[in-house]
C-alpha cells in the first residue's frame, strides 16, 4: 500500500475512533431503549462497587483491591453516563421526562461512587458502610427505572 493512501486511511480511522459521538435517538421508543440499557449498565457498576464494599467490611477483601475495584467502577460508570448524556433525545415531553429521571439517578450514582472511593482511600469503614447504604437506594432506583421502562 502506498504511504499516502495508508496515512489517509489511518487518519480517517483515527477521526472516527476519536469522534465517539452518539447520534440522535429518532423516536421516543428508541431513546427509552437506550435509557434502559444505560440504567442496567450503570446498575451493574453500582452493584459491583456495593458488593466489594460489603465484602471488604466483612474482612474478606484486601483494602488495596477494594480501592482498585471502586476506582474502576467509578470510571466505567462515568463512561456510561457520558455516553447517555451525549445522545440527542427526540423532541417529545416523554423523552425529556425520561432524561430528567435517569440523569438524577446517574448523578446520584456518580457522586456516591466518588464518595466510596474517597472513603476507601481514607480507610473510613464507618463512612463506607453509611455511603454504601445510601447508594443502595440509588441502585434500587436504577433497577426500578429499567423495569418500568424495559
Amino acid at each position: 500500500m502506498r504511504p499516502r493512501l495508508r496515512a489517509a486511511i489511518l487518519a480517517l480511522l483515527a477521526v472516527l475512533a476519536l469522534s465517539g459521538c452518539v447520534g440522535p435517538a429518532r423516536t421516543t421508543h428508541t431513546y427509552e431503549s437506550k435509557a434502559v440499557r444505560t440504567a442496567n449498565d450503570s446498575l451493574s457498576e453500582l452493584q459491583t462497587a456495593l458488593l466489594s464494599v460489603n465484602t471488604s467490611l466483612h474482612g474478606r477483601l484486601m483494602h488495596a483491591y477494594l480501592e482498585t475495584v471502586l476506582s474502576e467502577s467509578e470510571d466505567a460508570f462515568s463512561s456510561i453516563q457520558n455516553t447517555f448524556d451525549s445522545i440527542q433525545p427526540p423532541n417529545t415531553p416523554r423523552a425529556d421526562q425520561l432524561r430528567a429521571s435517569l440523569d438524577t439517578l446517574l448523578s446520584d450514582g456518580s457522586d456516591g461512587l466518588a464518595q466510596l472511593r474517597i472513603l476507601a482511600r481514607r480507610q473510613d469503614t464507618a463512612g463506607l458502610a453509611a455511603q454504601a447504604h445510601k447508594l443502595t437506594a440509588t441502585a434500587a432506583g436504577l433497577a426500578k427505572f429499567a423495569q418500568e421502562h424495559g
